[in-house]
């Protein structure tokens, strides 16, 4: 891969997924969280990482400073996400510490090489 375009940057989400390995996205079902229309991601409306992200001028979780952890956030870890993530075994964590410790184009290289929407824990 040369270089990261901006778009592809896009792909990922505020809190931490890689929409472009995504079967919803690779079949137009979905166009990310980064649009602008209630068609740009699946749980637009009851997502509320997105708003918080858009407010405050984050392009992800890993650029807030109010926690030394998103683990610490309220609006980042619900009862209902943690628990699919239980059940799935994946981790929306992972991929916002990896964007914090490596920076964004890491993580996106990292994710469209190995073909992950979100990190396994």
């Amino acid at each position: 891969m040369n270089t990261i375009e901006q778009s592809d940057l896009k792909l990922i989400s505020y809190c931490g997924f890689y929409c472009g390995a995504c079967p919803k996205y690779i079949k137009k079902e979905c166009l990310g969280c980064k649009g602008d229309s209630s068609e740009c991601a699946i749980g637009f409306r009851a997502c509320k990482v997105r708003p918080c992200c858009i407010e405050n001028g984050y392009s992800s979780c890993a650029e807030c400073e109010k926690f030394d952890s998103v683990k610490e956030c309220q609006i980042y870890n619900p009862i209902l996400v943690r628990f699919g993530q239980f059940i799935t075994r994946t981790s929306r964590r992972k991929g916002i510490e990896m964007i914090k410790e490596k920076g964004a184009e890491s993580f996106l290289i990292f994710m469209m090489e190995n073909r992950k929407v979100t990190m396994k824990r």
